[in-house]
């Protein structure tokens, strides 16, 4: 997504991405940075980029705290040791060349307006001190297992399932199979070292990428699977019978298991996910969290980027998260943590099923649709604001550009393309299919209205 290759402030194989941007990067954050946090990858470009960093931090007068190779909710974690943090990945693909992932100091990604408003000092002047104002650099060892201990101090004293776990060889196997060993879990533990020369798959649905998984949870009776991306920010969950599991599968159950009282979603979530935390989904499952009270839930829907997920859980002190296939839980950070997911999703199993579980949830019928305007998008914007009403919409939400429209059966997310002018994109969804189909046909009508901005 582009919202979120932003957030890697040219985190690309691309030519900016070079040990100068890093000394660049580090006299940029001195300006409003005074010590900041600093953990890297398995790769094999990502030292020499921290050392860049490192440098551009330390001549600037910053004092740097380095953590070492972590993974991403160890280093989002150990964030508030600092004013910030900055870890030295690349977490699309593996093998290119590593960039920077910025983040706050309670672990959630630098803003958009947060990396232009770097990106502008980038192409200024910046004074440096002198050698005895230099800043210095302290290695700090411990922050795996103050990740590890946090996480075992919030979970509840419940034995987890059986699983399998696959951490890829990445720096998840710090935390994953130590936990769930703590906690009595059955685990059968794959790839479990970490080599930062492994070639892992892509944790896609694609037959060729889940057939080993998939072997291996069918030669496991009652087993569910488990596999983490290199620095453990995303999962993919495998049932017992070694079906993939979507993100928002995986969501479902955690909001069914957890119980969380605030949540924050992008806006083009799935009415799905919204109708089980709502209690509309009749799926039952054993839980040792107590249920909200009703009147201190809510479901809370952001602009769909990072940074507006990450300023939402912030302001309302959410205790679930969902952006991207990323999961966040508030009371460890507001960065994905596919680790404590993991965890959860393993205490689950321990007294239910997964593959019983999503079995049970409704099916729920999408549609996705383009239409061509052709008038600037503030008059497009203007005309939707006018002619939503008349669709009979039980509710509207907008954010920048973005509405999220609710109707009796179901609903539509409305969204302008960033990178056409006149391209508008709709996401409709219903339980019923007929309902779907006669949606299609009013939100044809409600485009055709709007398109010419007249």
């Amino acid at each position: 997504m582009v919202l979120a290759d932003k957030l890697l402030l040219r985190s690309s194989p691309s030519e900016d991405t070079t040990p100068e941007t890093g000394i660049m990067l580090g006299h940029a954050l001195s300006i409003e940075h005074t010590k900041v946090v600093v953990g890297t990858d398995l790769m094999k470009s990502s030292q020499m980029m921290k050392n860049a960093l490192i440098a551009g931090l330390v001549s600037s007068g910053v004092d740097v705290i380095d953590i070492g190779e972590v993974s991403g909710p160890v280093i989002a974690y150990a964030a508030k040791m600092g004013d910030c943090a900055v870890y030295v990945t690349e977490f699309r693909q593996m093998d290119l060349m590593s960039g920077y992932l910025l983040m706050n100091k309670d672990g959630g990604y630098f803003g958009i307006e947060q990396i232009r408003h770097l990106d502008s000092i980038f192409s200024g002047k910046i004074t440096l001190p002198d050698y005895r104002s230099l800043g210095t650099v302290k290695r700090y060892y411990n922050a795996v297992s103050d990740y590890n201990n946090k996480v075992l101090s919030i979970l509840k004293d419940t034995p987890g399932g059986s699983m399998v776990l696959n951490c890829n060889c990445g720096l998840s196997t710090d935390s994953a199979p130590q936990i769930m060993n703590s906690l009595g879990a059955d685990i059968v533990s794959i790839n479990a070292h970490k080599d930062r020369n492994f070639i892992s798959n892509s944790l896609s649905t694609k037959e060729a990428d889940i057939l080993h998984m998939k072997i291996l949870v069918e030669a496991n009776a009652g087993a569910a699977g488990i596999s983490f991306n290199r620095i453990g920010t995303l999962l993919r969950v495998f049932d017992e019978t070694g079906i993939p599991l979507t993100n928002e599968e995986v969501l479902a159950i955690l909001i069914l298991y957890m119980k969380p009282k605030k949540i924050v979603v992008p806006m083009d979530i799935m009415w799905f996910i919204e109708d089980v935390y709502r209690g509309k989904v009749k799926t039952e499952v054993s839980s040792p969290y107590p249920d909200p009270d009703a009147e201190e839930t809510e479901f809370i829907v952001a602009y769909p980027s990072a940074g507006d997920v990450h300023d939402a859980m912030a302001e309302n002190n959410a205790d679930l998260g969902y952006y991207d296939g990323g999961f966040i839980f508030g009371n460890v950070s507001y960065s994905p943590d596919s680790i404590l997911a993991a965890i959860l999703i393993t205490q689950f199993c321990g007294n239910n099923t997964i593959s019983e579980t999503v079995k049970s949830f409704p099916e729920y019928y999408t549609e996705t649709k383009t239409y061509r305007i052709s008038c600037p998008k503030a008059d497009f914007v203007r005309m939707i604001g006018e002619n939503l009403p008349d669709v009979s919409p039980i509710d509207i939400m907008e954010k920048e550009g973005c509405w999220r429209v609710y109707m009796t059966g179901g609903g539509f997310y409305v969204s302008l393309d960033e990178d056409s002018e006149d391209i508008v994109t709709v996401l409709a969804e219903s339980n019923d299919k007929l309902y779907l189909i006669s949606l299609m046909e009013v939100i044809d009508g409600l485009m055709e209205s709007c398109a010419s901005g007249q």
